[in-house]
């Protein structure tokens, strides 16, 4: 496990797309930018990207415009989800493929796959560090051939792209809706073009003053922990599922020497310790993953290969749809001029899950190879502004905590938080479309959030055999 413990991000959204295509108008365009602003010889990519007409013909409201998580989920995937959703009513929705996802000149699309096959393999953390290194290498290569720039992937230009697609589209201004990294792109284009904004609403919040790498730690800690004393106190899993915490300690301790074999999609696969710790980090994303993740530590303490090939099913669908030269030139360049190693060995050390989080150091090397392109103090810096913002979050969030948006907010006047319980980084709910619909109808007021505390306690698996 490496640097891809990073990029995980809220694509699952598009598992709960509808099925059922809107007939409303759709229209679709492409917008021409400077791969690098600061160089006047900069070579031209081209975005593509799509607006979804309201399906009120006559609705004058300012439209929403999706910001997509990652870095480096592509966005147009997300069009049969937006189609039907409850904004589009009275609103247009406006998708892009951000600069270098999607069919936005993504480069290296196959790299998922690559990074794919050598999880497959039973590598301990050095020569997993060292196989993931030349995939990137050659990546490079690739690109430097086509003369990519990469000093242009990052959120200061992936802003300035939606600045140019708001302009081209004629609106005075719009509503942000930006999702994990698609809070931080929010956060930036609402502090580098102000006058552009209504108002924004951000989910899994990733402001530019946090610190990924230390606070990442922490949250899988706090998250796992918060899991099981949950089943803990519940009757029926925890005579189900007794100490899970050592339970999961103790096993990924075994997987270390005796790791397990199986097939999956026709190939072998080796499934160690650090393969077993990320699949669990991916099943933090959502309810009903979080319910099944019992379930998941007993079939690795008894060698059941079939619950794990389901997880892996959903943990296929992260390399699909990710680009990882966007991510990792993203994170290169906002979160390594701002790392603190002795702060990351101080979250490490106190971790319930030490050990598993051991790559990590190698992992910021890799990253720092990946690029020599650094920013400056503004990306670390908390974004001050009188928008309206709507900041929500999951009560269970590993990757975005509720201190991120809690944080954030002392400094946003008319900012409000809302929290969902037993919620964690993804989820989708009649309540949290029922808010941010308030909130987009009158933001400078305070939404109704009282639906948001209704608890629904996690379902937990408690089968013998079979997800």
């Amino acid at each position: 496990m490496n640097t891809r413990v990073h990029t995980i991000l809220l694509v699952l959204l598009v598992l709960f797309a509808c099925n059922k295509t809107s007939q409303e108008k759709v229209l679709d365009g492409i917008l021409e930018v400077p791969e690098n602003r600061n160089d006047p010889n900069s070579r031209t990519l081209r975005l593509v990207y799509k607006v979804l007409k309201a399906k009120k013909p006559d609705s004058t409201k300012a439209p929403v415009v999706y910001l997509q998580g990652g870095p480096g989920a592509a966005t147009l995937i997300m069009e049969e989800f937006w189609a039907n959703h409850p904004l589009r009513d009275d609103r247009d929705i406006v998708l892009m493929d951000q600069r270098g996802t999607g069919a936005s000149e993504a480069n290296c699309t196959e790299m998922g796959s690559t990074l794919f096959d050598i999880i497959r393999q039973d590598l301990n953390v050095e020569e997993d560090i060292k196989a993931t290194g030349l995939v990137m290498n050659e990546c490079k290569k690739t690109m430097q051939q086509k003369g990519v720039d990469l000093a242009g992937y990052n959120s200061r230009e992936n802003a300035a792209d939606f600045e140019d697609l708001r302009k081209a589209l004629g609106h005075k201004k719009w509503n942000l809706y930006g999702a994990s990294y698609g809070s931080r792109l929010g956060l930036t284009i609402m502090r580098d073009f102000p006058k552009s904004v209504r108002s924004a609403i951000l989910i899994g919040v990733f402001p530019p003053e946090s610190n990924m790498f230390e606070d990442r730690v922490r949250s899988i800690d706090r998250s796992l922990l918060a899991i099981f004393e949950r089943c803990k106190k519940n009757k029926d899993c925890n005579s189900r599922y007794p100490n899970l915490k050592e339970r999961l300690q103790k096993v990924l301790i075994k997987l270390q020497t005796e790791p397990l074999r199986f097939d999956h999609k026709g190939k072998p696969f080796v499934l160690n310790s650090h393969d077993a710790f990320l699949l669990l980090f991916i099943s933090l994303y959502d309810r009903y993953s979080i319910g099944n993740i019992p379930f998941f530590i007993e079939a690795l303490e008894n060698g059941e290969t079939k619950p794990i090939i389901e997880f892996l099913r959903v943990f296929d669908s992260f390399y699909d749809l990710m680009n990882f030269p966007m991510n990792y030139s993203v994170d290169a360049y906002e979160e390594l001029p701002f790392y603190d190693a002795s702060a990351l060995d101080m979250a490490i050390g106190q971790s319930e899950f030490g050990a598993a989080f051991t790559f990590y150091d190698s992992a910021v090397k890799l990253l720092a190879d990946w690029h020599s392109y650094r920013a400056t103090n503004i990306e670390n810096q908390a974004v001050v502004s009188k928008i309206p913002t709507l900041m929500i979050s999951g009560d269970l969030d590993q990757v975005t905590p509720p201190s991120n948006a809690t944080g954030a907010l002392q400094y946003l006047t008319n900012g409000h938080e809302v929290i969902f319980l037993d919620e964690s980084h993804q989820f989708l709910n009649s309540c949290l479309f029922k808010i941010t619909e308030e909130f987009l109808n009158a933001p400078f007021q305070k939404p109704n959030t009282d639906c948001s505390v209704e608890r629904e306690p996690i379902e937990w698996n408690l089968s013998r055999s079979g997800l």
